[in-house]
């Protein structure tokens, strides 16, 4: 992956090259992970995970990684830093604690969520300053809503 792919208006050109960096380092390691997971549950008589969901995971990081994920059928293929980010997720908790990649893995999740937070919050402060600037409407049509000693036995009007 190279860090143009990840689209995203709120991520700076320094934070895609630090989150390409971390997942090129790392996603060789995070689709083994997935492969042998997947390959363990799928013999068990009981398995402790659900494999589909698992195979969903490893397929789109794979999309990611080629930069051609997309969210939604519309959307033009990039690396979504909010999928990548429940995608690692998914890897964490099947990774042991002990596994020599566990703590690259756990540093490309806490700097995709850095970025997903931080998109959250210049998105919602971009949401508010477009609300501020659109007169408030009355949702009554502007009628005056009588009080309650006006009211008669039958309704309000």
């Amino acid at each position: 992956m190279i860090a143009t792919e990840v689209k995203n208006r709120f991520v700076t050109e320094t934070q895609a090259q630090r989150i390409a960096d971390r997942w090129n380092a790392v996603y060789p390691a995070m689709r083994s992970i997935l492969d042998t997971v997947i390959k363990a549950q799928r013999g068990a008589e009981r398995p402790t995970v659900d494999v589909a969901h698992l195979e969903r995971v490893r397929r789109e990081m794979g999309q990611q990684d080629r930069g051609t994920f997309k969210a939604c059928t519309r959307s033009p293929g990039a690396f979504s830093i909010f999928d990548a980010f429940a995608q690692v997720r998914e890897v964490v908790n099947v990774t042991s604690i002990g596994h020599a990649d566990a703590g690259a893995i756990l540093r490309l999740c806490a700097e995709l969520a850095d970025a997903v937070a931080e998109a959250a919050v210049a998105r919602r402060a971009e949401w508010e300053a477009e609300r501020a600037t659109v007169p408030a409407q009355p949702v009554d049509g502007g009628r005056r809503e009588r009080a309650d000693s006006e009211q008669t036995e039958r309704g309000t009007r």
